[in-house]
């Protein structure tokens, strides 16, 4: 008996998933590890296990894009229950608190919501990832234990109640990473002075990625092989389409593949003329698709004035080939 090598195509890129009720994010990506024999992955953006929607799944090379994704905008539709506080803020945890719901009018609704447009501060609820003194917020708060936690600002780009069935509101938001929708809802309630809780929450959106792009839970465990899930798979190249792109020649992907920086000596005068400094930029090869991002050292008008030793961008991440290919032993006879 002799032992031989056999390729085996990596496969790279984001899968959105349209999380269920009743599981955490972590399960999600437990599941899709051990099915599709997946070294490394990971999700953008943790949905609690009670919330449902739009899960992005980086998978190997992906996961390099989650600082990159993570801070894109995320919206909801949501449904919070007035009269009631919880000690989780959601339906999961016990009442804590009732308010009368007397006076409480439509009107009365609109104008809280009012208030919570724009920028505006949260503290973070004891059931949460926020970590203290190193330690999850969460288990400190399974244990009975509450701390001080500093207020964040965060931004609602929009907030658009949908239907009102007292005590059951329901709403649309838009908001930035890091908003608490269920912060949200029990910040409202207690606007109102009768006290709420966020009862449903459905991700539809996180970034450029709907509810439409995802796949559920149930057809995802109707397959087996890796394979299967290219239909499904978004690209490296493709994941992130709001940042600008260039095609770079060989000369140049070698270059930066190597972790180089770019100079102003290896662009073409007038390729990046609305760039700013500081700005992400992706470089993609037709062969290879995503080959790096960068970060703008020039800003765009200034590239054909500067030095040309000059940095023009520094590499963030760098990405394998997507036709590398990665030997697994396997017998043969």
């Amino acid at each position: 008996m002799r032992r031989g090598k056999r390729a085996k195509m990596r496969i790279d890129g984001l899968l959105i998933v349209d999380k269920p009720e009743g599981i955490t994010s972590m399960e999600v990506v437990r599941d899709i590890k051990r099915r599709f024999r997946v070294s490394k992955a990971g999700h953008i953006g943790t949905l609690d296990p009670f919330a449902t929607g739009v899960l992005p799944i980086v998978i190997n090379e992906g996961t390099k894009l989650v600082p990159f994704l993570n801070e894109e905008p995320k919206e909801y539709r949501a449904t919070l229950k007035l009269g009631e506080e919880t000690k989780t803020d959601d339906p999961t945890g016990e009442v804590t608190s009732r308010g009368p719901l007397e006076g409480i009018s439509p009107e009365t609704v609109q104008a809280a919501f009012e208030a919570f447009k724009g920028r505006i501060l949260q503290t973070p609820p004891m059931f949460s990832a926020v970590k203290v003194g190193g330690r999850p917020l969460y288990r400190l708060a399974r244990q009975g234990i509450e701390v001080e936690r500093k207020e964040r600002e965060v931004t609602i780009f929009d907030l658009q109640i949908e239907a009102m069935d007292f005590p059951w509101i329901a709403f649309r938001v838009a908001c930035s990473k890091g908003t608490y929708v269920r912060t949200l809802a029990r910040d409202i309630g207690r606007k109102m002075g009768c006290g709420a809780h966020l009862f449903r929450l459905r991700r539809v959106r996180s970034g450029p990625y709907t509810i439409e792009k995802a796949i559920s839970m149930d057809c995802l465990r109707r397959f087996f092989k890796a394979e299967e899930l290219r239909p499904w798979l978004i690209a490296l190249e493709d994941a992130l389409p709001g940042i600008p792109g260039l095609i770079g020649d060989e000369r140049l992907v070698k270059k930066v593949r190597f972790g180089n920086e770019m100079m102003v000596s290896d662009l073409v005068p007038g390729s990046f003329p609305g760039i700013e400094r500081g700005q992400w930029v992706k470089i993609v090869c037709p062969r290879d698709g995503l080959v790096a991002i960068l970060k703008s050292e020039i800003e765009g008008e200034e590239l054909g004035k500067a030095d040309p030793q000059a940095i023009a961008f520094r590499p963030l991440r760098v990405f394998h080939p997507k036709n590398d290919l990665r030997q697994e032993s396997s017998a043969s006879i």
